[in-house]
């Protein structure tokens, strides 16, 4: 009888270390899994702020195509005046009527985006921007500020990102960074 609730005890324990063995394995294939999913989310957070600095210096140089490359066809734009664009081809016309004015001539920049990863596949991004507008024969002069705040969506499709809707709102100034306001 001895022998035999030894033999049990024994088999009960190790059951009871393979249980053990068998929580470790998972918990360490969840634990690799947690860090390929946060290099990926740290990726792909890095590729949206690279877009973001890719359209400030196309939007500096005026260059319409490397602006407009980030955008899927159907992408949508509602800008700082509440005017709706949808397809590519009406936000390439929107960026057109900034870039070839004949009068007017613009001075760029865009703020430090915060990117927030809601999945894989889907993210928003927001960044302030300021547009100050000048007269070509006067470029000294400043003839109209606009400050203001980009709130741009991307979906990700065969690895690669792509602005699908933008909001673009006026401020009263600028946000070099967003950061999220603290009620009291």
């Amino acid at each position: 009888m001895y022998s035999s609730n030894c033999i049990k005890r024994s088999q009960g324990f190790t059951i009871f270390l393979f249980f053990i063995l068998l929580n470790c394995v998972a918990c360490n294939e969840h634990a690799t899994v947690d860090k390929k999913a946060a290099v990926s989310l740290k990726e792909d957070s890095l590729a949206l702020v690279n877009m973001i600095h890719v359209r400030e210096q196309a939007m500096i140089d005026k260059n319409l195509e490397v602006a407009l490359e980030q955008f899927s066809e159907q992408a949508t734009w509602i800008n700082s005046q509440g005017y709706y664009f949808e397809g590519k081809k009406h936000l390439r016309e929107f960026h057109s009527m900034l870039s070839a004015n004949d009068s007017l001539d613009y001075y760029y920049e865009a703020g430090n985006p915060k990117i927030r990863l809601i999945d894989h596949e889907n993210a928003l991004a927001y960044y302030g921007w300021k547009m100050f507008w000048f007269k070509k024969e006067f470029p000294l002069d400043t003839t109209f500020r606009e400050i203001g705040l980009m709130t741009l969506t991307a979906q990700k499709a065969e690895n690669n990102w792509r602005w699908i809707a933008v909001t673009n709102q006026h401020t009263p100034w600028f946000y070099q960074d967003i950061t999220p306001v603290q009620m009291e």
